[in-house]
């Protein structure tokens, strides 16, 4: 398996993660009805459907798996037949902002601050973690300017809360302030990953945000993981420091929306 191969496996499962899977082998139908208005607990990845009757199937397979929501989204990697990809785009879906997929051989590039980092285990962790979460979602950088309701953060909360001990949190404070978090995960094929980072803008550029990569990279090379993943929206301004960091760019991955 090639990294590219390899950076797909990973980015569908870390998403998958704590959801209910529909599998076969032409995609991954990922689920939360409880949420429906969550999209990364009700997406479709993994898309291998090149023929027009394969197209048709998968199409139809996942209306009949998202009756809950008010919307469809696939997410594309670079293995996805370009034929499905033309007939999303028939077909009117929103294509929305690319994610650069980069990935880290060896050591992180960086000397990184000694900060006060706790991984998030008790209520108390998580109640701050949605209220950090709450503060991204306002923002707007990693929800690409949409506006978030609360009750689709607190699903998306939830939602990781479902992923964890896996998936694990930290949280960083300075201060006195719980300001920035992260997580880190072992995927499969010896993949790592460092996703879900966000610092509260009046913490900015004191090194915070190195500090939790660094330690979500410890996290998951204490688990095995190889080679390390993180993602980048192509706009946002997180990619420079990821490639300062020692992160290369391998592929970019493509999400496209319909709402019914």
């Amino acid at each position: 398996m090639n990294i590219v191969e390899r950076v797909s496996v990973a980015y569908a499962w870390q998403r998958a993660l704590g959801h209910e899977i529909v599998q076969d082998s032409l995609c991954c139908i990922v689920r939360d009805p409880v949420h429906p208005d969550v999209w990364d607990a009700n997406h479709v990845s993994g898309v291998r459907a090149s023929t027009t009757a394969e197209i048709g199937q998968v199409l139809q397979h996942t209306d009949e798996n998202f009756q809950h929501c008010h919307h469809r989204l696939f997410v594309v990697d670079p293995l996805t037949p370009q034929a499905f990809v033309a007939r999303l785009a028939l077909d009117d879906y929103q294509e929305l902002t690319p994610t650069i997929q980069l990935v880290l051989d060896g050591a992180l590039q960086a000397n990184p601050r000694n900060i006060d980092l706790r991984p998030v285990t008790t209520e108390a962790d998580w109640q701050c973690l949605h209220t950090l979460v709450l503060h991204d979602h306002a923002e707007g950088a990693r929800t690409q300017g949409m506006t978030i309701p609360v009750e689709v953060t607190q699903g998306m909360v939830t939602s990781y809360r479902k992923k964890w001990p896996t998936y694990q949190f930290f949280l960083a404070r300075e201060d006195g302030a719980d300001c920035a978090y992260g997580a880190g995960v072992l995927c499969a094929y010896g993949m790592g990953i460092v996703e879900d980072l966000f610092t509260l803008p009046s913490f900015r550029k004191r090194g915070i945000a190195t500090a939790i990569i660094a330690r979500a990279i410890t996290f998951a090379r204490e688990q095995g993981a190889e080679q390390i993943l993180i993602g980048a929206l192509a706009s946002e301004p997180p990619k420079r420091l990821y490639a300062a960091l020692g992160f290369s760019p391998v592929c970019v991955t493509r999400e496209y929306i319909k709402h019914h």
